[in-house]
């Protein structure tokens, strides 16, 4: 595998916050990177090649994607890497732990991983929306919500590329949404990118058609929600008129 750099040196990188995720519950981390990206008009400076590479390109709002992106703001201090694509399942820990080498090798301020957390574990009334957790190398920003709690945990390539990085001794910092399991969950990316935009990379984003994504899909969720509490009503009232 190799990392391929076009327009910026390593030593641009070095000092950054390098932000990334995969296609986990809800699409979070790549949701989340991906229109991160976008919204902070980054660059694109390169991509990953690896030695098994997903048979795909995507023309997307700016140009053409490879399976492992990377992108930079030089304003935001942020290296964004885009995984279109999640690794096949036996290349996965080979691909997971080059990326913690090379996040060793450039020198990063520390990296931020995102991802999904089923909603199931959503307490009620949770304010906050989100889990959180780091190594021990990490020192940066405090988040206001609750550690991810004892008796719950992340699967798939996420988890690998938080064990490498701790193995590296890269600080590291993981931040879960609250999110569906099956299809996209935009709110949980939106969240997502809220939590690193503000409170990580201190800058304010406008993002106008996630946003409007999110708000059609709670629309959504709260009129089948409805739905079911109705039809759970109705089945209750008829099984009470023939007790």
């Amino acid at each position: 595998m190799e990392v391929v750099l076009r327009e910026v040196s390593r030593g641009d990188l070095r000092g950054s916050i390098l932000v990334t995720g995969f296609r986990g519950f809800g699409m979070v981390g790549y949701m989340a990177s991906k229109h991160l990206a976008l919204a902070l008009r980054a660059s694109k400076v390169g991509y990953i090649l690896s030695d098994s590479m997903p048979p795909f390109i995507a023309v997307e709002e700016d140009g053409v994607g490879y399976p492992f992106d990377i992108y930079y703001s030089r304003e935001a201090r942020a290296t964004i890497l885009v995984n279109r694509a999640v690794p096949d399942r036996d290349v996965a820990d080979e691909y997971t732990r080059f990326v913690a080498e090379w996040a060793k090798s450039i020198g990063f301020d520390f990296v931020v991983l995102l991802g999904g957390l089923s909603r199931e574990f959503r307490p009620p009334g949770e304010e906050y929306g989100y889990r959180w957790l780091h190594n021990a190398f990490y020192d940066g920003p405090q988040l206001e919500a609750p550690k991810l709690e004892y008796g719950l945990g992340v699967m798939g390539p996420l988890a690998l590329l938080y064990i490498y990085l701790d193995y590296y001794e890269v600080p590291t910092v993981m931040i879960l949404p609250y999110s569906i399991v099956e299809g996209v969950d935009y709110e949980a990316a939106l969240l997502g990118i809220k939590v690193v935009s503000s409170k990580l990379l201190r800058v304010t984003l406008q993002l106008p058609e996630l946003e409007t994504l999110a708000r059609t899909q709670r629309a959504e969720f709260e009129k089948i929600i409805k739905l079911i509490e109705r039809e759970e009503r109705e089945e209750h009232e008829s099984k009470g008129m023939y007790m």
